[in-house]
């Protein structure tokens, strides 16, 4: 399936003939499928790795027909995104997106160690025939990047990953874990954790703290009345399979047109609207966006957010023998 959604993009791209276009892919596929990708796009890949412009680790390959440098460092860290709490080390991985409480999984069941950040290890897991030092049994220390966020995924750490944060004191409604000389104790059994001595809880980022890390502003979410405009699991989910705003900014940074020159532009699995967010900060005036998206869910975002995108659905269309992106937009 995933082959046949890049299909989808090499028919969209014969198609519509951009000038310009981007192609963003996992840097954890296989080699030979990076191979082929190049080949059919006939350009070299480009690794970028989202830490370098963000609080979060995030390698990605993008293949495009631009000029692009590598990212400077900015050297944001992830206790610069964090709404509260300390951190311990400069970066954090992946951010799933659901979470429990620390008695669900503070108990580990071996020691792991990471190389950065330092995580506490893995939590209770009661699944059968599931690795305990899965993704999403890991709780990190929020000091370092974040971990990727993941559109999918299940365990109490799904999409957003678990982080330890501190608090000053015992609380009498939360379980709170006592880190003493480099060590967290649990049940009386002491494991070994990069984080200052005191009390701590252990609880999931933020949808606030996940829209920094992807770049997004604090209420991309929001209505007009200030409530979420879907649910937390839906947002968590939209923004682990979007696009890291500050790394897909700076690849078009690069495109060579005036601000002021009307683009046409056709977003495959669209998502949030990132793309067109994109767009805005650079500060192309005359924009016309046409998203292809499925998820219900997105589309109430991006609409929301820009009244004028063109909304055409399913990318699959693409195949068919009288689609046209220009007829679309006409009509």
């Amino acid at each position: 399936m995933g082959w046949e959604l890049f299909k989808n993009y090499l028919i969209a791209k014969e198609k519509f003939k951009p000038d310009f276009f981007l192609y963003e892919n996992n840097h954890s596929i296989a080699q030979p499928i990076k191979t082929q990708i190049s080949h059919e796009l006939n350009v070299p890949l480009q690794c970028i790795d989202s830490a370098l412009v963000s609080a979060q680790s995030r390698k990605r390959i993008y293949a495009h027909n631009m000029l692009v440098p590598s990212p400077k460092d900015r050297g944001i860290l992830l206790k610069d995104i964090l709404e509260s709490g300390i951190t311990d080390r400069e970066k954090a991985y992946c951010l799933k997106h659901q979470a429990g409480n620390a008695r669900d999984y503070l108990k580990k069941h071996h020691t792991q160690v990471a190389f950065e950040p330092v995580r506490i290890g893995t939590i209770e897991n009661t699944s059968k025939n599931m690795a305990h030092d899965s993704k999403q049994y890991r709780a990190y220390s929020p000091q370092g990047k974040a971990t990727t966020l993941c559109g999918q995924g299940g365990g109490v750490g799904a999409k957003t990953g678990l982080y330890a944060i501190p608090i000053h004191e015992m609380l009498h409604d939360k379980p709170a874990y006592k880190v003493s000389n480099g060590f967290i104790t649990y049940k009386d059994v002491a494991y070994p954790i990069n984080l200052p001595d005191g009390f701590y809880v252990i609880r999931k980022l933020s949808v606030t703290e996940c829209c920094r890390l992807q770049g997004l502003p604090d209420w991309w979410f929001d209505g007009n009345d200030g409530k979420k405009l879907i649910s937390e699991t839906q947002c968590y989910k939209g923004l682990g399979n979007g696009w890291q705003l500050d790394t897909v900014k700076h690849i078009l940074s690069h495109l060579p047109l005036d601000k002021s020159e009307p683009i046409l532009c056709l977003s495959l699995y669209d998502g949030i609207g990132t793309g067109r967010r994109i767009l805005e900060e650079l500060g192309f005036k005359d924009v016309t966006y046409v998203a292809s998206e499925v998820d219900k869910y997105c589309i109430k975002v991006t609409s929301h957010r820009y009244q004028d995108i063109i909304h055409i659905g399913d990318a699959f269309q693409v195949r068919d023998s009288k689609f046209d992106v220009k007829k679309v937009v006409c009509h």
